[in-house]
């Protein structure tokens, strides 16, 4: 469709191919038609009943407008879709120069479709897998007739799983019949026999009855078999000296893959007990596989993961009573620290002091007066001096209310040390002020603080005194006025020589 905004006086058409058409509405030929509205709207439009090969190309319409003194012209491409030649699949040679590969060869493969319109677009598939590790394609444009050839590379490094399977490159275009068209290639890859989980397990054998042990062995080519069992080798498709076991031929099943029997014509207790070895051999390696068989149901569920992954990566012999000990152990495991953490958090058990312990220490050092401030490694807290020590006569209650006084404080001090070290320190009496009380006149029970003072040495060993040395003891004792009220307190000492 060709328009502008005011009417036209002619509409020309000019096809590749075919003669010019001057169009307009209610005018038709074989091959185009007028469409549109009408020239006095200023629409030139055509429908061309039959596309052919030919009209591939420029597509041109002139427009003849009565106000401009030059034709108008447009201009649009019409493409004709044509088919392409089939793919093209060319692959690089093995190592041995021929079309036969081996584990990590580098494959390089280049597919081209050419003559095509438009071009073509290319994917590659190992049989039905797509790969889409690919280059970016190269497009080649031919001269003749406009047409488009396309070239995409692939680079792989072969696998043992990519022998038997089919490279294909395929090519997608409209022209194509089901718009689809592909070559492909089968790989032929040579690897020794693949490696399995040690031991293979066999389960559900019957002591009496027949019994045949089967492994599927993965190689390429073909490989030789050969049985091992108690020092006896017993090739592919023979019998053993008893005539008990027979290693039958191997099947073959697809991709080079290949099953293996042993039959064992009557399975006993001592049959479970051996070790069944398969040797695979071939030109390119060996593979030597260790099979155990039992009379046991195959495991399931926990008792199967532990097999496969503890018993297969490690090779431990783990049996069903050892499983179940080993989650056990772990189950216990976590329910222990799951326990001590819930301790910690909450301040339980053995943590429940740890709090306390700070707080009371902190306490105690606070009122204690004449503790030195640079002793902070070691906490030195006040001690009471005994009641047999500086005892008097006094009145009931007023000793109560000094007990009770005298008690709260003990209770903040909560670090003391033993005895043993006491002999070690200096003694520092200082009487406390007595309580007034005016009901009674004798007041004669005084409590001292004994402060500790840290010693130079920070471990602290009892000292054992001569019989030489003096131990000296301070009785203070309460003394009131005449009229009653509280006087000075006055200190009596009393020197005591013991040896």
């Amino acid at each position: 469709m060709c328009r502008v905004a005011v009417p036209l006086q002619y509409c020309r058409v000019e096809i590749p191919g075919w003669k010019t058409f001057n169009l307009n509405k209610g005018k038709t030929s074989a091959e185009v038609s007028y469409y549109g509205e009408g020239l006095e709207t200023g629409q030139c439009g055509f429908t061309i009943h039959q596309v052919q090969e030919l009209n591939n190309g420029e597509l041109k319409c002139t427009l003849g407008i009565s106000s401009e003194a030059q034709e108008s012209i447009g201009t649009m491409s019409l493409i004709v879709a044509k088919s392409p030649k089939q793919p093209e699949l060319e692959l690089s040679s093995g190592t041995d120069q021929l079309n036969v590969y081996k584990v990590d060869d580098t494959l390089e493969a280049s597919c081209t479709v050419r003559d095509g319109r438009p071009v073509a677009n290319i994917s590659w598939f190992l049989d039905d897998e797509l790969i889409d590790d690919t280059r970016m394609p190269a497009v080649y444009e031919l001269a003749k007739e406009h047409l488009l050839s396309k070239v995409q590379n692939l680079t792989r490094k072969l696998r043992a799983s990519d022998s038997g399977k089919y490279l294909r490159c395929v090519a997608y275009h409209p022209a194509y019949p089901g718009q689809m068209g592909e070559t492909k290639r089968r790989l032929d890859v040579k690897y020794a026999p693949l490696p399995q989980r040690q031991p293979i397990e066999e389960f559900g054998y019957e002591v009496g009855k027949i019994g045949v042990i089967n492994v599927t062995v993965e190689a390429n080519p073909r490989p030789t078999f050969e049985w091992t069992v108690d020092g006896q080798k017993i090739r592919e498709g023979s019998l053993d000296n008893t005539g008990i076991m027979e290693a039958e031929s191997a099947r073959e099943l697809e991709n080079g893959r290949y099953l293996v029997s042993l039959r064992i014509a009557r399975i006993g207790k001592q049959d479970t007990e051996k070790d069944y070895i398969l040797t695979a051999y071939n030109d390119q390696g060996t593979q030597d596989y260790r099979v155990k068989i039992s009379t046991n149901p195959e495991p399931k569920g926990i008792t199967k993961f532990f097999r496969q992954h503890v018993y297969g990566v490690y090779g431990l012999e783990v049996g069903v009573a050892s499983i179940i000990g080993i989650v056990v152990a772990i189950l216990f495991i976590i329910l222990v620290i799951s326990i001590m953490i819930f301790a910690k958090i909450t301040g339980r058990w053995c943590f429940s002091g740890q709090g306390n312990d700070e707080n009371t220490s902190e306490l105690g050092d606070s009122e204690t007066g004449d503790a030195p401030p640079k002793e902070k490694k070691r906490k030195m807290p006040t001690l009471q001096v005994a009641l047999d020590l500086f005892k008097k006569k006094t009145d009931k209650n007023a000793s109560n209310d000094r007990c009770s006084e005298h008690t709260d404080e003990d209770e903040a001090d909560a670090d003391t040390i033993p005895a043993e070290e006491l002999a070690k320190t200096y003694d520092e009496v200082s009487p406390k002020e007595a309580d007034k009380n005016d009901n009674t006149k004798d007041k004669g029970l005084v409590y001292a603080e004994l402060d500790l003072v840290s010693p130079t040495y920070t471990n602290l060993m009892p000292v054992v005194k001569s019989n030489d040395e003096k131990t000296e003891y301070a009785e203070i004792v309460y003394k009131p006025t005449k009229d009653g009220n509280d006087g000075d307190d006055k200190a009596k000492t009393e020197k005591d020589k013991k040896k």
